[in-house]
């Protein structure tokens, strides 16, 4: 199979005639990275995008000294693009899972493409808006998730202190010391059996 056919089996590049497949071919510079390697990394320059056509990168993030990988991309993704709109620094660092071929294709190129009003920079431009949009969903389907996950754990938070405040209350009304405890470990009314007055003297 060539690399036209390959193009036309991945997803985003269905919309492309063969002539404009046969541009992009010549336009971006075919690459290959063996797992671990990085395609680009964070916060350094931007000055092109990949399209994959084999294997699987993953989209890492890097703070405080830890590495958290975001998502991950396969074949038919595109990566990188932002770089092709406004050339700021890599938001994100891009490394190979498995073995990886893409092509790289540059934003110089791609501005050329532009301003010869290339019908394959309008449909270009167009897969990018769609790529973009897709991460976007996925990226707002894992903050809600996470949102999700913290309002849990703070209502948690809230009732086991409700609960906590309540038992104190009746505590001071018999004047007698209270010591905080875990909710969870109280044992259930149901559970306590044989339980009489005279046990407790």
């Amino acid at each position: 199979m060539n690399t036209v056919q390959h193009l036309r089996v991945v997803g985003h590049t269905l919309p492309f005639s063969e002539d404009e497949l046969e541009v992009l071919l010549g336009a971006s510079t075919t690459r290959r990275f063996a797992p671990g390697e990085t395609l680009c990394r964070q916060a350094r320059p931007a000055t092109s995008c990949f399209i994959l056509l084999s294997g699987v990168i993953e989209v890492v993030k890097e703070a405080d000294g830890r590495e958290r990988v975001l998502t991950e991309l396969s074949e038919g993704a595109i990566a990188g693009q932002l770089a092709l709109v406004d050339g700021s620094p890599r938001s994100a660092t891009l490394r190979a899972k498995t073995d990886v071929t893409a092509l790289e294709f540059t934003r110089d190129v791609f501005m050329r493409l532009v301003g010869a009003s290339s019908p394959l920079a309008y449909r270009f431009q167009v897969e990018l808006a769609v790529a973009t949009g897709r991460q976007l969903r996925e990226a707002n389907r894992r903050l809600s998730a996470l949102f999700e996950a913290r309002e849990r754990r703070a209502t948690h938070a809230a009732a086991e202190r409700a609960v906590h405040q309540q038992f104190e209350d009746v505590v001071g009304d018999l004047d007698l010391a209270f010591e905080p405890f875990d909710v969870v470990e109280i044992t259930p009314p149901e559970r306590v059996v044989g339980l009489h007055l005279d046990d407790a003297s």
